[in-house]
């Protein structure tokens, strides 16, 4: 049998290819660097999986079963996903039970075919960009903002807060006092009597001398 190509996932996470000869079933935990096969089985397969014209069936191998910080690291696809690994696992490919070469840039595609690849990530970053292309289109404020409806400009922010501080200001500002002008206690009254005294004094002569005028005339 002519040598092929396996993949070895050790505990670090680290993805490993190996070619082997004379590959046989019952000798591929020693692959995995194990020196007995208990404990040591197929978990599952990924079958026909297609990638780039090809189809894949790929079969897991490892161990559940180990000591406390031997967990493998690698974070593998559904199903197998949630399941904890000991040690070093290995994938082999297989056609109708015979292995057949995977190499460690096959099991990438495969690995983001089982993931459900990596085109919709593709059209995500496609909207994203579509997304930040209409806001480029947008008005900016001063800060670099968009004025979408939820971003106020900086000048109208700050014609608020001036509006609102003067409002303030008025409610608080007590009114101005006229101030009275007081007489200096210095000055002295008059004592000219004045002119509306003068008048009433003379009608009252005026009016006596009438009278007398008159009973003398009698």
């Amino acid at each position: 049998m002519s040598s092929v190509s396996i993949i070895v996932i050790e505990k670090s996470g680290n993805v490993k290819e190996l070619k082997v000869k004379n590959l046989v079933e019952s000798d591929i935990y020693k692959k995995a660097g194990f020196k007995i096969p208990n404990d040591f089985k197929e978990h599952t397969v990924w079958k026909n999986i297609k990638v780039n014209s090809s189809v894949y069936n790929i079969h897991v191998y490892g161990k559940t079963v180990g000591r406390a910080n031997q967990e493998n690291k690698y974070e593998f696809p559904p199903p197998i996903d949630n399941v904890l690994f000991f040690g070093s696992c290995v994938l082999i490919n297989k056609a109708e039970d015979t292995p057949k070469n995977l190499t460690a840039n096959e099991w990438k595609n495969i690995y983001n075919q089982l993931y459900g690849g990596f085109e919709d990530l593709d059209n995500e970053n496609s909207d994203e960009e579509d997304e930040e292309d209409e806001y480029d289109e947008l008005p900016k404020t001063k800060s670099g903002y968009a004025k979408d409806g939820f971003i106020v400009d900086d000048d109208e922010d700050d014609d608020e807060s001036y509006e609102d501080d003067s409002e303030e200001l008025s409610d608080v500002t007590p009114p101005k006092k006229n101030k009275r002008k007081v007489p200096s206690k210095s000055t002295k009254r008059s004592t000219k009597p004045t002119t509306v005294f003068d008048l009433q004094e003379s009608e009252d002569d005026s009016e006596y001398t009438n009278e007398l005028q008159e009973e003398e005339y009698l």
